[in-house]
């Protein structure tokens, strides 16, 4: 599992002045029509997995036909300085190079550091529509040791937002400061707990598409022999994408969820939820009745839809059913996640939390979030 030790964790970086970048007008294109960027932090117990990713990639991009076409790996693990290679197709086969290599005295969970090679792919191959992908350990947006262990079930050493280097972890608020505004086709996070309503609307602007996963991630990630081809259609194949995440674990009788986000209509979900929060007349919600995401006896990620229809008047429930149908165009699930069912009625692809489920820390944190400002404050 993406999450510490035995399972695995979700993202993220330190904030940095550095991300002046943001706001840079975009470099203008070479004739090149897509670059995609997977950023690949494996020095944590994900470093074996890194090798079979990589060599899935070559695989994939050796069916990849068009000069205009991309594909950079940025790779910090324990055998080598962080390094910015490009897979290429030679010969009907996969070949990998390096083009860049980078001091490890800047972690790669900082923004000063995503930002950088955000800001070298956009120079070394500049692009019509870029496409990142999110690799390594996530917890979503939680925190602290304290609940990232609870969230898991086991004894978490370093938690992560998002990810984990050297047990440096960087935030879901520090990723979307990261992340450059409308740079970006797609967002995919190959990582842990990262579906969650909160860290889409985190990244709303940062790409027009989000694919996550509300569960845990297995630690064999999404099948990127299938998947790179995808990326690389015309117009990139995002439900095939997902399809073959769930279709791969689902036909070995293992376990995957996995939903298409469409970022435009965070800002109109939002509005909705707002509405429903402010003027519910619901008190609480028995929690032990929601449909959760996360294996442990404290119970931090619930069903986004489930949940905030509870509190929806009839009128508001029956728009938000219509709205997240627009939002979440694709969404897949197996029955059973690990220990958890999950039952194909209460599953709308994202999580969302309630307060009051989690550790003062992470809920204080919580407060800091876009969501909890535009829906809850």
């Amino acid at each position: 599992m993406r999450l510490y030790a035995i399972l695995i964790g979700t993202i993220m970086l330190l904030a940095a002045a550095s991300c002046s970048d943001n706001n840079e007008p975009p470099i203008e294109p070479d004739g090149t029509s897509r670059t995609v960027l997977v950023y690949m932090v494996a020095t944590n117990s994900l470093s074996d997995n890194a090798a079979d990713d990589i060599e899935e990639m070559m695989q994939g991009m050796a069916a990849v036909d068009g000069e205009g076409c991309h594909l950079l790996v940025y790779e910090t693990n324990y055998d080598a300085e962080p390094t910015l290679y490009e897979i290429t197709s030679v010969n009907g086969a996969g070949m990998m190079t390096p083009i860049k290599t980078y001091s490890s005295d800047i972690n790669s969970a900082t923004v000063e550091r995503m930002s950088e090679v955000i800001s070298d792919i956009r120079t070394l191959a500049p692009a019509e529509s870029y496409g990142l992908i999110l690799w390594s350990h996530a917890t979503g947006w939680v925190r602290t040791l304290e609940s990232a262990s609870k969230l898991s079930g086991q004894t978490v050493v370093n938690p992560a937002d998002f990810a984990d280097d050297n047990g440096q972890q960087m935030s879901i608020t520090d990723l979307a400061e990261a992340i450059p505004d409308g740079v970006f086709n797609f967002i995919y996070a190959d990582a842990c707990y990262m579906g969650s309503i909160e860290i889409a609307y985190q990244l709303r602007d940062k790409a027009d598409y989000y694919i996550a996963s509300p569960t845990e991630t297995l630690s064999l990630g999404m099948p990127y022999d299938e998947n790179i081809p995808c990326f690389f259609e015309e117009t990139p194949d995002l439900v095939g994408a997902c399809q073959n995440m769930y279709d791969y674990y689902a036909s070995r009788a293992s376990y995957a969820t996995i939903a298409l986000i469409d970022c435009s209509m965070l800002e109109q979900v939002a509005d909705l939820c707002q509405q429903i929060h402010a003027t519910t007349s619901v008190e609480s919600v028995d929690t032990d009745q929601l449909q959760c995401y996360n294996r442990a006896s404290r119970h931090t990620y619930f069903d986004f839809l489930q949940y905030t229809s509870l509190l929806a008047s009839e009128q508001q429930a029956t728009e938000l059913y219509q709205l997240t149908s627009q939002l979440v165009p694709y969404k897949a699930a197996t029955s059973k996640f690990l220990s958890i069912d999950i039952d194909p009625d209460n599953y709308s692809g994202l999580s969302t939390y309630v307060l009051g489920t989690a550790s003062i820390a992470n809920e204080q944190y919580y407060t800091t979030l876009d969501w909890y400002n535009k829906v809850l404050n």
